[in-house]
């Protein structure tokens, strides 16, 4: 039993330039009414925008803490890499319409990890995830795929500065979408992961490059 011990793993606070607008983002837990780490983007104190990812339960010991932590500092960073990708300035009409003060903030529901909607593409047979470091974590690795691809190994370096690193918490980079082979081999970056991600062609309409840009490339002001 942890009695009245509460785990609250540390916040996250950065500014952040979009255009000519200096925002502050701020990513934080919270048990109250429900547990979820909520990313809140503000220019000058007006709330812009949230971001909100529902946890199952209250964290209740340091292990969960601890990841709970890893949770919020990647969706942080994840944020600070969406906004630094678009230079256009936040018109003040448009924060307005999205946030009355007086009111609730609208908050987004929870998308699908990206992992997840890169596989939901019609045609896609595997997506080998791996950390901005280089390191692989994505139980499809397979030794057939290091066979069949181990070229991208022999480049991997220069195919991650494609998407050049962008400051921010932890290792972020640049959004897109490589094409390496059309219709057969894809390199993609979320901002806090990347991703080689093989297909084939179930049918003749999918754009692959399209259709993972519609999953990483994202504006968190768009509704």
């Amino acid at each position: 039993m942890n009695g009245n011990i509460q785990f609250i793993p540390a916040g996250r606070t950065s500014n952040v330039k979009r255009g000519n607008t200096l925002l502050q983002v701020q990513t934080e837990y919270a048990q109250r009414p429900s547990p979820r780490i909520t990313t809140t983007i503000l220019d000058n104190g007006r709330v812009l925008h949230k971001v909100e990812r529902a946890l199952d339960k209250v964290i209740s010991s340091v292990d969960e803490q601890r990841r709970a932590e890893t949770t919020l500092v990647k969706q942080h960073a994840e944020v600070l890499a969406i906004i630094q990708n678009d230079a256009h300035p936040v018109a003040p009409q448009t924060a307005v319409e999205s946030v009355e003060p007086s009111k609730e903030t609208i908050i987004e529901t929870e998308p699908l990890p990206v992992y997840d909607q890169i596989k939901a593409i019609p045609g896609v047979l595997s997506v080998i995830q791996m950390e901005n470091d280089g390191t692989f974590t994505s139980p499809e690795l397979t030794i057939e795929f290091q066979k069949q691809f181990g070229f991208v190994f022999k480049n991997l370096r220069e195919l991650m500065d494609l998407f050049e690193r962008v400051p921010g918490v932890g290792i972020t980079r640049r959004t897109g979408v490589y094409e390496i082979e059309r219709d057969r081999l894809y390199f993609v970056s979320s901002g806090t992961s990347c991703y080689f991600v093989v297909v084939r062609r179930v049918n003749v309409t999918t754009q692959y490059e399209q259709e993972l840009k519609a999953v990483v490339v994202l504006d968190p002001f768009r509704r």
